[in-house]
């Protein structure tokens, strides 16, 4: 495996290949078990839920999520993992039906880190893609983080960057400036 370089949004260079729509994959394609392999380590190394393959520089339909293991905290402070983490990898993805009402929700992006802006998005999508063998795949109804991915995603491989999505510009800042709470005594 090996970590590549996550393309900026607020480079003009890396924007280019950012806004590009991009070609289906071609099945099957020897490559690309290493290429997820890489995009699942660039994802995790800067701390992301996912990660389209325009990002690191491939204008190619593909791109991998991982939505993290829900942890419950005990009584006695200790934690328990109930539900482990689950990775998708959406090769060729299209989203087929969405909920039709929407959601606000603060949404960040690896090619823009540390800057966070509310964004609308439909509660829920269906969304159909390819696996690694080329079989046909549904996920129905994804809602929540995985939902939200998606649809980020998604985007990605059509041009569409989230700072485009936000209605009210005055939402999107930057969380690495802004000051911390104090610490209550």
């Amino acid at each position: 495996m090996a970590k590549r370089r996550v393309l900026r949004i607020d480079n003009q260079e890396d924007k280019k290949t950012l806004k590009m729509h991009c070609r289906p994959v071609k099945l099957p394609d020897r490559n690309l078990k290493q290429l997820v392999a890489d995009m699942f380590e660039t994802m995790h190394d800067a701390n992301g839920v996912g990660l389209a393959a325009p990002q690191v520089g491939l204008p190619i339909q593909l791109c991998v999520i991982e939505v993290p293991a829900e942890i419950e905290e005990l009584e006695d402070g200790s934690e328990v993992e109930v539900a482990p983490a689950e990775q998708y990898v959406l090769i060729n993805p299209k989203i087929v039906k969405t909920s039709g009402d929407e959601v606000m929700r603060d949404e960040g992006c690896l090619s823009l880190p540390g800057w966070y802006g509310q964004v609308p998005r439909n509660r829920w999508v269906t969304v159909e893609f390819q696996d690694a063998s080329g079989k046909l795949r549904r996920l129905r109804k994804a809602d929540g983080l995985l939902g939200w991915a998606i649809q980020h995603e998604v985007d990605h491989l059509h041009g569409v960057l989230f700072t485009e999505r936000i209605r009210d510009l005055s939402t999107l800042r930057d969380i690495t400036r802004e000051p911390e709470e104090p610490i209550a005594a």
